[in-house]
């Protein structure tokens, strides 16, 4: 790729960085117009190893900054029908797989999965229970809880341990209770404390707390509120999420006029680096996991081998993702659809799917690589065939030059000081046709729509 080309893809990332995020492609249309595709399942038969993702997606109200598929109908008989549907999905498509393929990691996600009942959270497990026989970590399943739920309903706990969940990640997000309301969380800062405490009685051997930088007006002083709060909570593991503003199903994306900058992403990230570190955490710079354990990422077995080691997944439950071979798809996004589709026999319904070509593929893989600070020489040739020199060199040699990037063992990281150019980074990798098509479509309908705002508002 020519000088020129490169300089025009950072000079747009830098001109509209909330855009270039860790999630590609820059818009789902982007590939819902070039690239839609009937899924061939057999294809998954073929692949030696695979992960498992279970989307449960109750909660009590949706956070603005959600971009998840989520119902929150407080209804136990749906809940009770989703969960038979979803245990019924888990079995189908185990015994669709043939017995030789591996799982290196399993995740129960949402939603608010233990907003289900300790009998539907049993039940879900003991259908898990034929995938782990499978795995070859010995502590592959993970699952997602909320602080008010880990602090006040210890038998769901139980069951999630008794039915061998070894690991379990809390939503805390804020340590600020104004900045919780204003994305529509409910109040939870006085529970934080006792859910760690009836985690850890109850016996999980890893802990991880999440917590989002950049939400909406959030300060330095908030931020470090957070981080100094999951820190005096001992946890294992924290993940630092860089809030999103991007996608319609996110509220965000309306709901704040005036949005976080790079740099002020770039100040709370590198505050929080340091702090971390400084507590015993660890992580390359640039990633937004930290683990206490050495040779652990911070993240789940699931999360890892997806995100860095580009390990294909199958996803159950409404709107759950799966990706093996070139195929990328969705299930149907509404819980009722998904529902009937599963009620019909179906293993892996789909909504939208994609067959994607090989660049638009390493795009996806390298963006995902970033989310921990690095890029991977061995695995992108693992991956593709191809080294990572032979189709990005003079993108990499860019970065260098800039001084976003560095030369590691292994492979390419980012350069400290340097995360609030990461939308420059990201967007180093993109292929031109997404280039072009960002220009020529989203940015150019952005443009004359905002122009003729502007010209209903002279003729007034």
């Amino acid at each position: 790729m020519s000088g020129t080309a490169i300089k025009r893809r950072t000079e747009l990332a830098a001109k509209h960085p909330l855009d270039f995020t860790l999630q590609y492609p820059p818009r789902r249309a982007y590939f819902q117009e070039n690239f839609r595709e009937n899924v061939a399942l057999e294809e998954a038969r073929k692949e030696s190893e695979v992960l498992l993702y279970a989307h449960v997606p109750f909660c009590q109200s949706k956070c603005y900054f959600c971009n998840f598929a989520v119902d929150i109908r407080a209804n136990p008989d749906l809940h009770q029908r989703y969960t038979d549907l979803l245990c019924a999905q888990i079995t189908r498509i185990h015994e669709f797989l043939p017995e030789s393929t591996r799982v290196p990691g399993i995740d129960i996600g949402g939603g608010t999965p233990t907003l289900l009942q300790a009998e539907q959270l049993a039940q879900i497990l003991a259908a898990m229970k034929p995938w782990k026989e499978r795995a070859t970590t010995n502590a592959p399943l993970s699952i997602e809880t909320t602080p008010r739920i880990a602090g006040t309903c210890p038998d769901r706990l139980q069951a999630l341990f008794e039915g061998g969940v070894t690991r379990i990640s809390m939503g805390v997000q804020s340590a600020n209770a104004a900045t919780l309301a204003a994305v529509n969380r409910q109040e939870q800062i006085d529970m934080t404390g006792k859910a760690v405490e009836n985690m850890r009685k109850t016996g999980f051997s890893r802990i991880n707390a999440d917590i989002i930088f950049g939400l909406p007006n959030q300060s330095e002083a908030d931020w470090k509120q957070s981080v100094e709060q999951v820190i005096a909570l001992g946890v294992d593991s924290v993940t630092t999420y860089d809030c999103l503003y991007r996608g319609k199903g996110r509220a965000l994306t309306k709901r704040t006029p005036d949005k976080p900058t790079p740099e002020h992403y770039g100040r709370l990230y590198d505050l929080s680096y340091a702090m971390l570190k400084d507590a015993g955490y660890h992580a390359p710079y640039g990633s937004v996991n930290f683990s206490k354990h050495p040779r652990e990422s911070g993240t789940s077995p699931y999360f890892e081998a997806r995100l860095f080691d580009h390990i294909p997944y199958l996803g159950a439950g409404n709107y759950s993702s799966s990706m093996f071979g070139d195929y990328w798809w969705f299930a149907p996004y509404g819980v009722n659809e998904w529902m009937k589709n599963i009620e019909d026999g179906e293993i892996l319904p789909q909504g939208d799917a994609y067959l994607l070509p090989q660049r638009e593929l390493m795009v996806k893989q390298v963006l995902l690589s970033l989310n921990f600070g690095t890029i991977s020489e061995s695995r992108f040739e693992k991956r593709f065939g191809v080294t990572l020199q032979d189709v990005y060199a003079r993108e990499i040699e860019y970065g260098q030059e800039r001084g976003w990037l560095r030369r590691i063992e292994g492979g390419y990281g980012v350069s400290p000081g340097h995360f609030r150019h990461m939308p420059q980074i990201r967007s180093l990798f993109y292929t031109e046709d997404a280039i072009t098509w960002l220009l020529d479509g989203a940015y150019a309908q952005t443009q004359a729509q905002a122009g003729g705002k502007a010209v209903a508002v002279a003729a007034r």
